[in-house]
């Protein structure tokens, strides 16, 4: 676990995999420039398809209807103020996981 303030051109290159992709990839790169994230490495069984039922669909709204005990429906805001990033795929976790804690670590 770390806590890490991100500058632009971190929070750029942490979400690049949704540049393109996602039409809040901007603001999401603001949002994450606005105070501390709390990175974590978690690892169990099937951790990643566990901590997504945990947080629940990146849309706050979807989430209150379809999954309202979850993280994102209890604090998230809407698509950018969504409580909480969670990787979508094992690999994507391990490239995470790295970013966090070999690369921006020994910056």
């Amino acid at each position: 676990m770390g806590l890490w303030h991100m500058d632009r051109a971190t929070s750029e290159e942490f979400l690049e995999v949704y540049k393109g992709v996602l039409p809040e990839y901007h603001d999401m790169c603001s949002q994450l420039c606005t105070g501390a994230s709390l990175v974590m490495e978690v690892r169990q069984e099937n951790a990643v398809p566990a901590l997504r039922q945990l947080m629940g669909p990146l849309d706050p709204e979807v989430a209150k209807h379809l999954r309202p005990g979850t993280v994102r429906a209890k604090y998230g805001v809407d698509r950018v103020q969504n409580a909480v990033h969670c990787t979508d795929l094992a690999e994507d976790g391990l490239l995470e996981v790295e970013y966090f804690f070999n690369i921006l670590y020994n910056r």
